[in-house]
């Protein structure tokens, strides 16, 4: 998994190291919990996340109304968010009630520094440096007006204010103007870079890199930077071995052991990099951000119990720590236990109601859970909360996937892709929504045999395609060869037909569908049909749900149906059940009539149960039973009663590209009422191989000795078998 980007406020960083160093100041009758979240403010901060810093500095004064220290830092915030007027009211109620509050002071000097007003600049830093001598931040901005003319003097430099307030697309075009000027200048340089990678620009990145080592041989924050833009690509070997080069030269250099060891576990290298964590935190243990990786990469290494206790030792030094308290609700996701991953959620957006990482993991764990109606109202929620976030409308788009309501998941996908232009997991979504989508085809060859001495060739290809996102458009036709060896006769037929059907969905997920098409045999008279299908399903969000369709076709599945021109007509009544995570019940009933000699009833229902076991393998147990009225001879399985009960096993492997299925249904059968009971077995294996996406052959062989395959007789001595030769092909 790719990082996201992450801007560093190098310009102020200094400024945010000397701020920090500060002892606060009037804080008398402030509870703990103000300062914790002042102090938590000002780290974020200083990490450039000017979303928490605000939060948690707004909290600080919200309990504390003479939290100074807090609303200093609201300034800065401010003053970040080009609102120099509100940074300037801030630091001015600081200094009522704090005078010499120096870090109101350094904001105002920074704030005039940005209106060109030199005089005040010189006064309010001449004031920090007769509190404090040897101010780094006031001794650097006087020595920068100590030669100017206040005439002409301008605010600091308008990229480097870009790239502190993540404005990548002006810092890269002022970049590459100072470039222009001067195509050394080595910030300019290592910044363009690195915006370069996070928009997979990975050779140009890498490029101008290597230029700045050219001219800076010992730069090792561009040999950092192209570690990191090797391991993003996906050259983790290459990025492993560029920040070794860093660590022969520097052997505690923290940022280069860090990014070792997150290397180390983005490469499944688990032991190693918790080894490196080790390194890290002998070297710096209050690392905070070491502390939550390291938790992050027992996760991964599914050691959830380490995980958990690593972040339940960061919560118990700071209740209000988020990153611990997501952190700890992801491992509990990974490892199941999704009603305390739920809860951890929930104690963030107490703290922060906007937290846009808790409403879109809460709404992913929801939906893991099975609780898909509650994961997309908090998806929504999310989306509600800041329009303008990619990652909000994203994890809007997967819950409609898994809701299988692709027309709104590509809406809301694209809507993400807009907003993130170069987030290749926003990307990767939005492709696999547009490839379900995309015109397919299904050919294939079907070779069938029977114990009643019939065999069936079938060459079969059906197309689809979206004319609009949400109307499916499907055509299938066929040609089958149908051979009869005994019971009635040799029969020798051929038999053919076309469907042209349609699939609508409307929100929030209901599908509608119908079909028309006709078949036709060579028989007795050359009968032929008028097929169509009606069809209604609920939306695919919800626990319960259900489909009713009415469906009358040909029947040609051999040569005596074929020769009789057999037809069925049939209402189906679906139902489905998800109780719990990883179960399903499913049931259904149907009524129906065939067409022959004479008219025949049909009566049917059925029961199945499964239970997902690991990862790959489900288990469950199923019923079934018909009836007809009258026993014809008319080329169907028409018994007075025909019952199965069945163990079935589903086991789906997918080493890529390849993809193995083996599907076993040991049972008991009996038809007639005044049948003996017997038993039954049905299998399939099916080996496919992916030739690119959406794109596969494949090759099945399925057996049964069950009366369900049967095409006359059902009797205890039935046999079916089946080869397929198929295909899907994407466009």
């Amino acid at each position: 998994m790719k990082p996201l980007p992450r801007v560093w406020t190098l310009t102020f960083l200094p400024l945010a190291v000397v701020v920090l160093s500060q002892p606060a100041e009037g804080q008398d009758g402030c509870p703990r919990a103000s300062g914790l979240d002042a102090e938590a403010g000002w780290t974020a901060y200083a990490a450039n996340d000017i979303t928490e810093a605000r939060r948690r500095f707004e909290a600080a004064v919200a309990r504390c109304e003479n939290d100074q220290y807090a609303r200093s830092g609201l300034g800065y915030v401010s003053l970040r968010d080009g609102n120099v007027e509100e940074a300037e009211r801030l630091w001015a109620v600081v200094r009522t009630a704090e005078p010499n509050n120096i870090d109101a002071l350094v904001g105002l000097g920074l704030a005039r520094w940005r209106s060109g007003d030199i005089e005040a600049v010189r006064d309010f830093f001449g004031t920090v440096l007769e509190l404090q001598p040897g101010h780094s931040t006031a001794v650097d901005y006087l020595e920068r007006i100590g030669n100017a003319d206040p005439a002409v003097a301008a605010p600091g430099d308008r990229a480097d204010e870009a790239w502190s307030d993540g404005n990548t697309a002006l810092a890269m075009r002022l970049y590459n103007d100072r470039l222009a000027a001067d195509p050394e200048d080595g910030t300019a340089l290592l910044r363009v870079a690195l915006m370069l990678a996070w928009q997979e620009q990975y050779d140009a990145s890498m490029e101008l890199l290597d230029g700045l080592i050219a001219l800076q041989p010992g730069h090792l924050d561009a040999r950092l930077a192209r570690a990191r833009v090797r391991a993003w690509s996906g050259d983790i070997p290459g990025a492993l071995a560029e920040v070794a080069g860093v660590l022969a030269v520097q052997p505690e250099n923290t940022e280069a052991l860090e990014a070792t060891a997150l290397f180390q576990a983005w490469a499944g290298q688990f032991d190693r990099a918790l080894a490196s964590y080790d390194d890290l935190l002998a070297i710096a243990p209050g690392s905070s951000r070491a502390q939550l990786q390291r938790a992050q990469a027992f996760a991964w290494a599914a050691r959830f119990e380490a995980s958990r206790s690593a972040y339940d030792a960061l919560l118990a030094r700071d209740p209000d720590d988020i990153e611990a308290r997501l952190g700890l609700a992801r491992t509990l996701a990974l490892s199941q236990d999704f009603t305390g991953a739920l809860a951890q959620y929930d104690e963030v957006l107490v703290r922060a109601p906007a937290e846009i990482r808790a409403l879109t993991n809460k709404s992913k764990t929801l939906a893991w859970a099975g609780r898909l109606v509650e994961s997309e109202r908090a998806a929504l929620q999310a989306v509600e909360t800041d329009r303008s976030n990619a990652e909000a409308w994203a994890a809007l788009g997967q819950v409609y996937r898994w809701q299988g309501r692709d027309a709104s998941a590509e809406e809301a996908l694209e809507t993400a892709a807009e907003l993130a232009p170069t987030n290749a997991g926003i990307r990767d979504q939005l492709r696999s929504v547009n490839l379900a989508q995309a015109p397919v085809a299904w050919p294939k060859v079907v070779y069938e045999n029977d114990s009643d001495g019939n065999t069936m060739v079938t060459t079969w290809i059906a197309a689809g395609w979206y004319p609009t996102p949400r109307l499916n458009v499907r055509a299938e036709g066929y040609v089958k060869g149908l051979n009869q060896t005994f019971g009635i006769g040799q029969l020798r037929l051929n038999a053919q037909g076309v469907i042209v059907s349609g699939r609508y969905q409307v929100r929030p997920g209901w599908t509608l569908s119908g079909g028309l098409g006709g078949s036709r045999s060579n028989g007795t008279d050359n009968p032929s049909n008028v097929e169509y299908q009606l069809g209604v399903r609920t939306p695919d969000r919800h626990r319960i749900g259900g489909a009713l369709n009415l469906a009358s076709l040909g029947l040609n599945e051999t040569a005596a149906l074929a020769e009789r021109g057999v037809r069925s007509t049939e209402l189906l009544l679906t139902g489905r059940w998800a109780p719990a995570l990883g179960w399903r019940v499913d049931g259904t009933v149907s009524v129906g009539e065939f067409e022959g000699t004479e008219d025949n009833g049909r009566r049917g229902a059925s029961l199945s149960g499964s239970r997902r076991v690991g990862r790959f393998f489900s288990l469950g147990a199923s019923f079934r039973a018909f009836s007809f009225e009258k026993d014809l001879n008319d080329g169907y399985f028409d018994p007075d009663f025909y019952g199965i009960g069945e163990i079935t096993s589903h086991w789906l492997y997918r080493p890529l590209p390849w993809s193995f299925l083996v599907e076993l249904a040991p049972g008991i059968q009996q038809v007639g009422k005044d049948g003996d009971v017997t038993l039954s077995g049905r299998s399939n294996v099916r080996v496919a191989y992916g030739l690119g996406l959406g794109r596969e052959i494949s090759l099945s062989f399925g057996y049964s000795s069950a009366g369900l395959m049967s095409f006359a007789s059902g009797d205890s001595g039935y046999r079916y078998t089946a080869f397929i030769l198929g295909s899907n092909w994407v466009f």
